[in-house]
């Protein structure tokens, strides 16, 4: 019998989640997608994709008998849907973040320790081919060692409601530095830059990230941009790595042997290699386990804490205002 798997959330990325699951059921890896939203009228978006519809998170997990609940709802929700969840299913897929603060992120994590259960967090860009590719790269010495990240992503559409840039995207950069310098902490977090909506809402930000021994990763990310950037930049002690990430991935090596473009050859998806994981983790462990390790999505969650707090006490932010 293959795996019965809910969303909840079904906006513009558990829409994401519901396709990609769609296709993995197709493919017959997964038994039936059921999705659950509290507006009612998804329901005709999900119709032809999912096999139920719910209209609460209650109604979903009693009615399915769930291996794996997808949480893909407002980051403020995380803490109290995943806490009920998991009395009803024990493995789960999070969006990031996997909570507001250190104390929420923690005790999700204790309970689905306490529980034995499952859990894998969204930091999407761990599974990116590109970002793969430049790793392995970094890895055998195409660049030196690595001083520099930098993270740009902005996006050209206009932001969600009740935007929070630090928790959308910022999170994503001070994952992919930390992951690029073999999970190093940062020793200091600047917000460098921050423009507000009309409701003071931090849409778009500059962060600098310091670590030990030099090393050091700027963030630029943002909504409303003239074209769609998705790129992260390598510099090396002998030359840099340039990924493209978004939907065409290449990357670009300069070093002393000159510059060359390489195509990664992986054609999967990022998310479907995040369902992929969490699949062939169900049907093949009991173990306990939790991806990213719970220090790695501790630590996401603790500096997007910090940028927020720096965020507010910001001098001069005020003047920095976006229609």
């Amino acid at each position: 019998m293959g795996l019965r798997i809910g969303v909840v959330g079904c906006g513009r990325w558990g829409m994401n989640h519901l396709n990609t699951l769609y296709k993995l059921k197709q493919n017959g890896l997964i038994a039936s997608v059921h999705a659950c939203d509290i507006d009612s009228s998804r329901h005709d978006e999900v119709r032809q994709i999912a096999d139920s519809f719910h209209p609460n998170w209650l109604d979903l997990v009693t009615r399915c008998k769930l291996d794996i609940v997808a949480l893909v709802t407002p980051p403020d929700t995380h803490h109290s849907l995943a806490l009920a969840i998991m009395d009803y299913c024990k493995t789960m897929f999070i969006e990031k973040p996997l909570g507001l603060s250190q104390k929420e992120a923690s005790e999700i994590i204790a309970k689905i320790q306490d529980l034995g259960g499952q859990l894998l967090i969204g930091h999407i860009l761990r599974f990116n081919g590109a970002i793969e590719h430049a790793m392995a790269m970094i890895s055998h010495g195409e660049i030196g060692e690595l001083e520099h990240v930098e993270f740009n992503r902005t996006a050209a559409r206009p932001p969600p409601d009740n935007p929070n840039i630090f928790e959308a995207m910022a999170i994503h950069g001070i994952d992919t530095a930390c992951y690029s310098f073999g999970e190093l902490e940062p020793s200091t977090l600047s917000v460098a830059n921050v423009a507000l909506d009309d409701n003071s809402n931090p849409v778009n930000t500059r962060l600098v990230l310091e670590f030990n021994a030099g090393k050091t990763a700027s963030i630029d990310v943002g909504w409303n941009g003239v074209r769609e950037c998705r790129q992260v930049t390598y510099h090396g002690s002998q030359g840099q790595i340039i990924a493209n990430y978004g939907q065409n991935t290449d990357i670009v090596i300069t070093n002393n042997q000159g510059q060359r473009v390489v195509i990664p050859k992986s054609t999967t998806p990022a998310l479907s290699k995040e369902w992929l994981t969490l699949i062939e983790l169900t049907n093949s462990s009991t173990e306990p386990y939790i991806y990213p390790q719970a220090q790695a999505v501790i630590r996401s969650v603790k500096w997007v804490e910090i940028a927020n707090a720096q965020m507010k006490s910001f001098s001069g932010y005020l003047d920095e205002r976006i229609e």
